[in-house]
């Protein structure tokens, strides 16, 4: 491979972490954009004649907005497998084609940038958590967005943005064909060959601190999340396994009799279940905040605020999830996971302002644990010769499932009058049953520290 300047992969990185956070998970802004939309007057012929007198945001519209965020969380985990034919069947406009587009845009930037962490091996780990912070801070384009928005009094459109916005695309092209690398960078432990020269000379001795950042390099966190096909299911037992009996559980066994187990049938639930919830309240938390404080004013303030805080929580959380991953077994992180999502979905239906401030400064930091723990306990379970396969089939299955939401936006509105009380106590309920079953499950398998398969 092509050797390159320690000044040219450092450019690498920062354009890979740029185009991350400018395009990566850029639909989950949809709490700031939705409120420019509907002040432009997006789905506005929807609304009723009286709504539009009284300047309201009217049922149907909001219900057609929140459907195309649905849709582009879908897209993102299963790109293009059920909107095709939902494309055919029904008559969408190019709103919603472009939201979805935007999320089949994001993981195609996103996922091909993991291998830069191998650019500078002792450092793999801040490079691997610059990315996936760039990711989980993506949404803040919209949040900018709209400040800017409303400190023009609207003179900055949606034409004027998304035109402008064009350049990021450009700027992604430009930099792939003059700066970023030819070929994947690989690890050097799987590819350097020492020349004679190389061989016949005793390597000087590292300083203890590289020492701990090459350890830092082969953490759990980072295989699990940046491994490549040459990942060896036997090191990452002897690597992983003395903090976590768990792992190998299914590993030698084939994608198929993997998926035909209790560990991912529960697993793919969880997944299910969870991303239901986040994208749920992503979708709503405007709405939600109106109904329980019966404020309207304080209720957008606090969507304000929930907009600044998840990009930034995401980001500042990528470190701490690492810590949390390679040195507490899976058993304790889906507890974790469970008292987070309870205390989340708990504090968001309560009426006063500071307890559903603190339930979204927890959701915000629930938000990428929950994605990362998914994965590290996928590999950990099922291991890397199989990952893609087993992992890729729980979340396109979580991206179906997904749809649901659309039809639960409807049932708020119609049935329920506006009362999310109902769907919210369920998705707590099931949050936590599905991690009530995984940690039984994984008591069980380990309790004697025997694993029997399934």
């Amino acid at each position: 491979m092509k050797e390159y300047s320690a000044s040219l992969r450092i450019a690498q990185i920062c354009f890979a972490c740029l185009f991350c956070l400018l395009s990566a998970g850029v639909i989950f802004g949809y709490a700031a954009l939705k409120p420019v939309l509907i002040q432009e007057g997006v789905y506005a012929d929807l609304c009723s004649a009286g709504e539009r007198v009284r300047d309201e945001n009217g049922q149907w519209n909001d219900t057609r907005l929140n459907l195309m965020f649905t849709l582009a969380t879908v897209v993102t985990n299963v790109v293009c497998l059920p909107v095709g034919y939902t494309l055919d069947r029904l008559d969408f406009d190019s709103y919603v084609i472009g939201y979805i587009l935007l999320g089949v845009g994001g993981p195609l930037v996103f996922l091909p940038q993991f291998h830069l962490s191998n650019a500078f091996p002792a450092y793999s780990g801040v490079v691997l958590a610059a990315l996936t912070g760039s990711f989980d801070a993506s949404s803040i384009p919209f949040v900018l967005y709209r400040l800017a928005y409303n400190g023009s009094g609207g003179s900055f459109n949606l034409r004027i943005f998304f035109w402008g916005y064009l350049i990021v695309p450009v700027c992604i092209i430009i930099e792939q064909l003059t700066i970023a690398p030819r070929e994947t960078y690989q690890r050097l432990a799987a590819t350097a060959t020492p020349s004679a020269t190389e061989a016949a000379t005793p390597p000087p001795p590292e300083p203890e601190a590289i020492d701990s950042a090459l350890a830092d390099t082969f953490s759990s966190f980072s295989r699990i999340h940046y491994g490549d096909a040459q990942d060896d299911d036997q090191e990452m037992i002897e690597l992983v396994g003395p903090k976590d009996s768990l792992t190998g559980v299914l590993y030698g066994r084939t994608a198929r009799e993997q998926i035909l187990t209790k560990w991912f049938a529960l697993l793919t639930l969880f997944v299910c279940v969870h991303m239901t919830r986040t994208n749920w309240y992503v979708q709503t938390v405007g709405s939600q905040l109106a109904s329980y404080l019966g404020d309207a004013a304080q209720a957008e303030r606090l969507t304000v605020w929930f907009t600044i805080i998840l990009p930034l929580a995401g980001f500042v959380a990528v470190p701490f999830i690492g810590v949390l991953l390679d040195n507490r077994p899976v058993f304790d992180v889906f507890g974790v996971l469970a008292f987070m999502g309870a205390a989340f979905g708990i504090l968001g239906m309560t009426t006063l302002a500071w307890t559903q401030m603190l339930g979204i400064v927890i959701f915000c930091l629930f938000r990428p644990l929950m994605y990362t723990a998914t994965s590290d306990a996928f590999a950990k379970v099922f291991g890397f010769q199989t990952f893609g396969t087993v992992y890729g089939l729980a979340m396109t299955t979580s991206g179906l499932i997904g749809l649901i939401n659309a039809p639960l936006d409807l049932f708020v509105k119609n049935t329920l009058h506006g009362n999310f009380i109902p769907i919210g106590t369920s998705l707590v309920v099931a949050g936590l049953l599905v991690c009530g079953s995984v940690m039984a499950l994984i008591r069980g398998y380990t309790r004697e520290g025997a694993v029997r398969l399934a």
